[in-house]
């Protein structure tokens, strides 16, 4: 089990949020129809049906045919509220057939247009957003769902099979630009009051604005803050970001007065921390956290990465890097086994086995100068096809042991922290391949209409991680949103209608299908950021790839010209991709302008005419 355990005060957080609770705001998105009895159909020629006159569906698309037109009276007018629609098909089999599957939409059979299309080669649910205005009111309605290029016989193979087809109306006071912008903000406040003076930060924040702080900080928390802070600056949500990333690296370096952190003999990091001195937070469980250095360190070199431009920030992230001992986390045996904490001398304290997100840490060691024992465990911690996985339904997900599934946070957080996760693409499909599982066992096994997320957090008994077969039912938003799921996400805001309960102030909260009226005590920040980077890749694809590098940052040289030469070669050590240079003739103020040449080492600059001033950015 690689999960970093809370106190054991935190269960009675939870009693504590049911009394501060008030109903909840609830209006799940309306239900237009539902379909769930299907049967063995041959319909090569086509099925046509009508919601409440058909009592038998097609249970397969594929040998049994291609082509299924599925008919509704759509009563209601929609309020001005409405946003659009969404029809999901529960695909829980997938035999030989794969095939694009085309969802088309019109208020008539002759006037159909599609509105999704999705390569099937798995168990899934498929979920296409319908435009309110592919419908009409007070007539019957079409959907149709048409495979392309399916080969359909007796003697041809079986494609998917479905139990389920639902359409809802999604209903929101914000649309999803407008949503995702006030998120942000409400995220952007939440990493604002985690970040305490002393430059450490907070693990968690309550969601109830009478609610005084209880939690330490943590070295994990100051990783993640260090994301989101690039990330909103980069999305310009924050104007103070830079200053707020060299505040938390300073004070984590030990170099902010009267902020001390504790560190063990192999520099690792105390986890608990008093907020404002870092020594350690009593009535903590006390230890040196591997992942939360891992976290902190990784999170100072993206921060590097991020601002280029800024000497200090780049000095702090690689002493830091230094001066932790990551190989040192690694089993002598050299058999995978990495420590999940470890002593005062950089002794471990219990270890974990591949697969999960102390894959970072094993990142991190293969950087580290004089390593020894991270190549030999490379190979089973960083090579996908040696990773232990499990099934659900046909789609295999990673895990650290077979027959258990992981919770949503192992393959999102490698996904945004680690370059060696993020820029190999079977890793990135087993992060896509977690979220089809979990959103098909959430519609299929748990008849959830949008709701999914199976990954850590606060829950109604206390904390824990939730996954496939072992949860509380309770559904984490913030995972949906590091998905990128943007249109499942404005669901989950429909039922959270932003403002109308002060405990939204940090944005969305995880919600239980068991207990309607619950809402947490207090939202963990590695777990509630998720959310922010999810909203920031969507907005931003490829922004957490491009500024995970863990190598040196590059640093301009001028070659000195051949005598007469009148020009000479500016180059930088070491290349690392992703960076362009560009010059200016002034810096008061600068005006910078792409160097042509400057997106290979090495360009040619003329001695003669005005001075110049050059730098490497990372657009």
């Amino acid at each position: 089990m690689s999960l970093t355990l809370r106190p054991s005060f935190a269960r009675w957080l939870a009693p504590l949020a049911v009394a501060l609770a008030a109903v909840r705001l609830s209006a799940a998105p309306a239900t237009i129809f539902q379909v769930n009895s299907f049967t063995n159909l041959n319909y090569s020629s086509g099925f046509v049906g009508q919601v409440g006159v058909t009592t038998e569906w097609p249970a397969e698309m594929g040998r049994s045919g291609d082509t299924v037109d599925v008919g509704f009276v759509l009563s209601q007018v929609p309020p001005v509220t409405a946003r659009h629609y969404r029809f999901r098909a529960v695909i829980t089999s997938h035999f030989e057939q794969s095939f694009a599957l085309e969802v088309l939409a019109g208020p008539s059979l002759d006037a159909l247009t599609a509105v999704h299309s999705e390569f099937v080669n798995s168990a899934r649910v498929v979920a296409a957003t319908v435009p309110l205005e592919r419908f009409a009111v007070g007539q019957t309605n079409w959907i149709r769902l048409r495979g392309v290029g399916v080969e359909v016989g007796e003697a041809k193979p079986a494609g998917v099979q479905w139990n389920r087809w639902l359409l809802t109306r999604t209903d929101a006071a914000l649309d999803l630009q407008s949503a995702v912008d006030d998120q942000l903000r409400r995220l952007a406040d939440y990493v604002r009051d985690a970040i305490q003076p002393s430059g450490l930060v907070r693990d968690s924040l309550m969601h109830s604005p009478a609610a005084q702080p209880i939690h330490p900080a943590s070295p994990d928390a100051a990783g993640f803050a260090l994301l989101a802070l690039c990330g909103l600056d980069h999305l310009k949500v924050v104007g103070d970001a830079e200053a707020r990333v060299q505040a938390i690296l300073s004070a984590h370096a030990g170099r902010t007065t009267g902020v001390t952190p504790k560190r063990n003999a192999r520099g690792h990091w105390w986890h608990w921390l008093n907020v404002a001195t870092g020594n350690p937070h009593p009535g903590w469980n006390d230890n040196y956290t591997t992942i939360g250095s891992a976290l902190l360190v990784a999170g100072g070199l993206f921060a590097r990465n991020h601002f280029p431009q800024n000497p200090t920030i780049a000095a702090l992230a690689e002493e830091l890097r230094a001066s932790c001992d990551f190989d040192g986390m690694i089993h002598s045996a050299l058999d995978g086994r990495v420590a999940l904490a470890t002593d005062v001398n950089g002794n471990a304290v219990g270890h974990t086995r591949p697969w999960n997100e102390y894959q970072l840490i094993v990142s991190l060691a293969l950087r580290q100068p004089g390593a020894t024992r991270a190549a030999a465990v490379s190979n089973l911690w960083l090579n996908p096809a040696a990773a232990p996985k499990s099934v659900y339904r046909g789609i295999p997900v990673l895990t650290d042991r077979a027959g258990s599934f992981a919770p949503a946070f192992w393959t999102q957080q490698q996904f945004f922290f680690n370059p060696d996760f993020a820029g190999n693409a079977d890793f990135v499909g087993f992060f896509r391949n977690q979220q089809r599982a979990d959103a098909l066992y959430c519609a299929s096994g748990l008849r959830q209409n949008y709701r999914y997320g199976l990954t850590a957090g606060v829950d109604p008994s206390g904390y824990r991680a939730d996954r496939i077969g072992d949860h509380d039912n309770v559904f984490s938003p913030s995972a949906v949103g590091g998905w990128g799921d943007l249109d499942t996400l404005l669901e989950f805001i429909q039922s959270q209608p932003p403002g109308a309960d002060p405990r939204s102030r940090y944005g969305l909260a995880r919600v239980s299908s068991a207990m309607a009226n619950w809402w947490p005590a207090d939202a963990g920040l590695v777990d509630h950021l998720f959310l922010l980077f999810g909203l920031v890749e969507a907005r931003s694809p490829g922004f957490f790839k491009q500024r995970q590098s863990f190598t040196v940052a590059p640093k301009l040289a001028l070659q000195p010209p051949e005598p007469g030469a009148g020009r000479a070669t500016l180059s930088w050590s070491p290349e690392v991709p992703g960076f362009e240079l560009q010059e200016s003739s002034s810096l008061t103020p600068p005006l910078w302008q792409h160097v042509a040449t400057g997106e290979t080492n090495g360009s040619t600059v003329e001695l003669a005419g005005p001075a110049k001033f050059y730098r490497l950015v990372r657009p």
